[in-house]
This record gives structure tokens, sequence and C-alpha cells, in this order.
């Protein structure tokens, strides 16, 4: 799972304003992973259906994860890239200009799932 601020790269096609969806790419025979800022989503094997977020699959033992879209913070002088991870209107923003607003549905979606299991955790704990 990703933080919401990290370093990735180097890249040195990104500057400072950039953003793109995170890729998270794991080779688990050689035991790394590295991410990539792109313009376009990961996308599931099988279906090919684009994913703002979530395991997509493996091809020659190389998993692919979508992580969120991301905003390049900082670039250092070796080109590596501070990113911070957007959200709310920051990511809807994002994802219409770069032509994937059906996947701000899929956002809300997880918020709204992440909202009702913190309300069913703090029911269970006052009960207890």
């Amino acid at each position: 799972m990703t933080d919401k601020h990290m370093w990735i790269g180097p890249d040195e096609t990104l500057k400072v304003g950039d953003f793109g969806f995170l890729i998270e790419k794991t080779n688990d025979n050689h035991g790394w992973t590295r991410y990539e800022l792109r313009d376009t989503p990961a996308v599931a094997n099988v279906s090919r259906e684009p994913k703002l977020y979530g395991w997509c699959g493996s091809y020659n033992n190389l998993s692919t994860t979508g992580c969120g879209m991301y905003k390049v913070k900082r670039v250092a002088k070796n080109s590596r890239c501070y990113i911070e991870q957007l959200d709310g209107d920051e990511l809807a923003a994002a994802l219409e200009e770069l032509g994937y607003p059906e996947l701000y549905s899929e956002e809300e979606k997880l918020q709204k799932d992440a909202d009702r299991l913190i309300q069913e955790i703090k029911a269970n704990r006052s009960q207890a």
C-alpha cells in the first residue's frame, strides 16, 4: 500500500505540478517494487477496465496495482520526485482533465465503504 506522500523515480520527464495515475509494479521473483506516474490508469488483466485503485493482475510474475492519483510537489537534482495523493475536488478535476471522470465514482464508493466501516467499529467498541 502506498503513502499519501512518497518519493518515486528517478523520472526525468516529470516536473513540479504534473499529475497522473500512480501505478505499482512488483516482481515477486526478484523482490522489487517500482512506481510509475502515468497519464493512463492501470487496467485489469481480464476485463481491460481502467482502475483507479486495486490489484489489476499479474503477467510473467509482474504484478500491477492502481494506487490512485498523485501530483508532483518537488523534483530532486537526481530527478526523483516527491508526490502527494490527490483527493476530493482536486481528484475529480484531475480525472476529468485526463478523460476518466467515471473513475471518481469508484473513489466515492471506497470512501463511503471506509466511512461505514469506521462507524461499525465505533458502534462495536461502544457496545463492548
